[in-house]
């Protein structure tokens, strides 16, 4: 008789202990959805926590229904900020589609604060200083950019986010947010559609196809630091008016200086801010600040004017 036939032993599976060139990688990613803390016309932000790295995200989630070019400046978005590297810009950590759907999502890192919007909206009087510091730190991002060829092409107080340090609550930080509608200079065509706010935005931004650079974000800070200096925009007589009149009033309407709403001061630092919003806001890109760099000079010099 024959015994029992030996089974063979099954060959183990191989043990990955190194990687090479080449080789390809991949992990499922799971964040554990917990709250909407904001929503745009695109799409909603989340609060998402991170088990395996045990912090919370900004989970950023594009609505379904929204058209290619839309899904295109999403996705671009991310790439571009995800190369970022630089104290006053958020970073970019993941971006994936959810199974099963056209759902695409980006995470971010999570800020606690909020926007310079929101503390307008709320009629806080924010001090000279304390704008000047949230300002020349927003310069420091745009700067950052700008030497890298991309234009914000949507600077406004909503989208200057004001959190503090996580060691030292009395400092300030600021994040410049939602790259959504930048621009680079070197690779992108002109677009035919205007993309940004209508009540920031700078003269030469308001056409189809318009001919811009840097200086169009500049423009943008012109407006933004009236609105936060004063607590009213620069055109807050026409704020709810139709986009195209909006757009037209960039180009033909100079607003009035921010001495014209701000309560009494010392006489050359009232001269100095107004001189620093003409040339900020002036319609024709050549008259204003060359960059960045001269933008947060002259900002630092209105505290000892």
């Amino acid at each position: 008789m024959h015994g029992p036939v030996p089974q063979r032993a099954a060959t183990p599976a191989p043990v990955l202990d190194s990687v090479q060139a080449g080789m390809q990688l991949a992990h499922q990613k799971v964040y554990d959805v917990v709250e909407c803390i904001a929503e745009g016309g695109m799409g909603r932000i989340y609060r998402a926590y991170d088990p395996a790295m045990d912090r919370y995200v900004a989970l950023k989630l594009l609505k379904p229904d929204m058209p290619d070019f839309v899904r295109r400046r999403f996705r671009r978005e991310a790439v571009i900020a995800a190369n970022f590297s630089h104290p006053n810009l958020p970073r970019v950590l993941d971006v994936g589609v959810v199974p099963g759907s056209a759902l695409e999502w980006m995470t971010m890192e999570y800020l606690r604060g909020r926007d310079l919007g929101r503390v307008i909206e709320r009629g806080r009087t924010i001090p000279l200083p304390l704008v000047v510091d949230i300002f020349c730190q927003t310069l420091d991002a745009l700067e950052y950019i700008h030497t890298r060829h991309i234009v914000h092409c949507d600077i406004k107080p909503d989208n200057i986010f004001i959190t503090r340090d996580s060691i030292d609550r009395r400092i300030v930080i600021i994040k410049l947010i939602d790259f959504g509608v930048s621009r680079n200079l070197e690779t992108d065509e002109r677009s035919e559609q205007i993309a940004g706010d209508p009540l920031y935005m700078a003269p030469e931004q308001t056409v189809s196809r318009g001919v811009f650079d840097q200086r169009a974000d500049l423009y943008a800070m012109g407006m933004s630091f009236f609105e936060s200096l004063t607590g009213r925009h620069p055109f807050q007589d026409r704020i709810d008016a139709p986009v195209e009149q909006l757009l037209r009033m960039q180009v033909d309407r100079t607003p009035d200086p921010p001495s014209s709403v701000l309560p009494p001061g010392p006489p050359r630092q009232v001269d100095a801010i107004d001189a620093f919003f003409a040339k900020a806001t002036a319609k024709d890109p050549a008259r204003r600040f060359a960059d960045a760099r001269a933008m947060r000079r002259a900002m630092r010099a209105l505290l000892d004017a």
